[in-house]
């Protein structure tokens, strides 16, 4: 037989990965099987295991396919030269839109925050929420918030909130439109951060 290309390589990678989603939100991470995620990407569990080295490990993986892109995005928005305050609101009603329209991320967050049971997958979380928290401390830092509060404090607030607005849509999406709420949620959480006349708050009514 023939050695696989390395396009197709990665073709088997990422149909593991959907499956792992699929099986992941059916079962829990804690019940879920590599066999099952195996018979769901229709490939044999060699297949599986050439690529990933167990069950935290394709958890892992699928995890990085959809975190990876927006750490990217707010590291480049902590940038002291080119972040700034607005760049920053904009990619969090991203974020939340986001969320709501593209299937991975609502799947993937959805497993995270409600189908997750194992031990590694809870410390996963704690690791992902740690690296976010330092990286807005970061930008809070290079674009300081209302005088009342630290660049931590600002940062752990704008993080908390925005994971309880997650959790509590993703437990039930049906209870409102989150890509139309979006600007307005976030705007309300900026002005308990900021200071009152960022330009980007101004003219806007308090909902």
């Amino acid at each position: 037989m023939a050695r696989k290309t390395k396009a197709e390589a990665e073709n088997t990678r990422q149909a593991i990965l959907d499956a792992a989603e699929q099986v992941f939100v059916r079962k829990g991470v804690a019940h879920a099987s590599l066999e099952e995620i195996a018979r769901t990407a229709q490939v044999t569990r060699g297949a599986v295991y050439w690529h990933f080295q167990n069950k935290s490990d394709v958890f892992d993986a699928m995890l990085e396919r959809v975190r990876l892109p927006m750490l990217e995005m707010t590291e480049s928005a902590a940038d002291e030269k080119t972040g700034d305050l607005l760049t920053l609101r904009n990619l969090c009603i991203y974020a939340l839109q986001t969320l709501v329209e593209d299937k991975r991320h609502f799947r993937v967050y959805k497993i995270l925050f409600h189908h997750t049971e194992s031990k590694h997958s809870l410390r996963l979380q704690d690791e992902t929420a740690q690296e976010a928290i330092d990286t807005l401390t970061r930008f809070f830092s290079n674009h300081p918030p209302r005088s009342s509060l630290t660049a931590r404090q600002a940062a752990r607030s704008l993080h908390t909130q925005m994971l309880g607005i997650y959790f509590d849509w993703l437990r039930n999406p049906d209870a409102y439109d989150l890509s139309a709420e979006a600007e307005c949620l976030v705007d309300t959480l900026f002005r308990g951060l900021c200071s009152e006349n960022e330009p980007f708050l101004k003219n806007k009514e308090t909902p």
